[in-house]
């Protein structure tokens, strides 16, 4: 009789164990290592094409635009942020990144469309974890866009997440410690925890997640196919069919506050997040460029959005190196349908970028 349980029981068992790893083998099907939010496969091209440009992407080894990543090489920038660091809608070589290089800089473009500060930290992170070697880091801050959907949410767990080395990797070591399975049994909590806390008060604080594992996406050599997973509606506003070019001057300063989610609780968040990178991108020099839209470009005052702008300075003064680019722009250096920098644009911020990191060159 006791030979018998244990029989069943080992069967029991080992059933258990298979069907555990089996379930971590297809989780594999959607759940992938990437240092991208929205992964696209390395050395893979896109073309975006809308009423402003057309322009095709190339992406390296680690599927971030620009020459291949050298786990070697000492860079001497990498570039922190969204699209406009990114260049979205500009010629690799007239980029940012492709006119430094020009310059005799080594330049690696750790940004990524459509991504905010706390993606910026994680990307660091992650690179970090691959022993990236890096002597100045420049953050590009999107005034426009960068404090939306943060005020309203919790980081401390984003912010104080231990990244273990080698993060990218998964081998037989992650396979059996079921690394798939357990990150998407956390996921479901997260979620259902999110689910109850919006049910029991209408105060609940949504907790920013640390993506260890992306979802991919179908993969379509046109970006905005991509990007919108071939909605035909969000295809065509993206490409600005029919619409007429931005015009400043039209939102009042409230107005234009809530278009920017900017607030006292996105800008706290927001600093804590860029305080957080410096102390992640020792002992790389950091620096924090202020990029303003076309709005402030075009002449848009506001004494609310000034005192947030000086607080932003003054909360990272000592510990970061601020570059402003408020009143260094024209019109003529965006695009006037979706408000990116042009490549004069780009000529103009690495002018500004290339002097204050020479200022400071030993």
């Amino acid at each position: 009789m006791f030979r018998h349980h244990l029989k069943n029981l080992l069967l029991l068992i080992t059933s258990l164990m298979i069907g555990l790893y089996l379930v971590e083998f297809l989780l594999g099907l959607y759940l992938i290592k990437s240092i991208l939010h929205y992964p696209v496969p390395p050395f893979s091209e896109q073309t975006h094409t809308t009423v402003d440009y057309a322009v095709r992407y190339h992406y390296n080894n680690i599927s971030l635009r620009g020459n291949d990543y050298e786990l070697t090489q000492l860079y001497d920038l990498a570039l922190l942020g969204d699209s406009f660091m990114f260049g979205q809608g500009v010629d690799e070589d007239k980029t940012l990144q492709g006119v430094l290089e020009r310059r005799g800089y080594r330049v690696l473009n750790i940004s990524e469309i459509a991504t905010n500060p706390i993606d910026y930290y994680h990307k660091l992170k992650v690179l970090n974890s691959q022993r990236m070697k890096v002597k100045n880091i420049v953050i590009g801050l999107c005034m426009g866009n960068d404090f939306q959907g943060i005020g309203d949410k919790r980081i401390e767990y984003a912010l104080t997440y231990n990244y273990r080395s080698n993060f990218l990797d998964y081998d037989l070591y992650a396979f059996l410690k079921l690394e798939r399975l357990r990150y998407q049994i956390r996921s479901t909590r997260f979620r259902l925890s999110e689910k109850l806390g919006k049910k029991i008060s209408s105060q609940y604080k949504e907790e920013i997640k640390v993506h260890e594992f992306e979802h991919p996406r179908v993969f379509y050599s046109d970006w905005i196919q991509f990007f919108t997973n071939n909605n035909e509606e969000m295809m065509r506003t993206m490409r600005g069919e029919g619409q007429a070019p931005i015009v400043p001057g039209r939102l009042s300063e409230d107005e234009y506050l809530k278009k920017l989610q900017m607030d006292d609780a996105s800008v706290e968040n927001t600093l804590r997040i860029i305080q957080a990178i410096a102390n992640a991108a020792q002992p790389a020099r950091v620096y924090l460029l202020l990029i303003p839209d076309l709005y402030c470009t075009s002449g848009f005052k506001s004494k609310k959005y000034e005192s947030y702008v000086r607080r932003l300075v003054d909360g990272v003064n000592g510990s970061i190196d601020i570059i402003d680019l408020h009143g260094m722009f024209s019109p003529d250096e965006y695009y006037h349908h979706d408000g990116h920098w042009n490549a004069k644009g780009h000529q103009v911020a690495a002018d500004i970028i290339s002097q204050h990191v020479l200022s400071h060159r030993k």
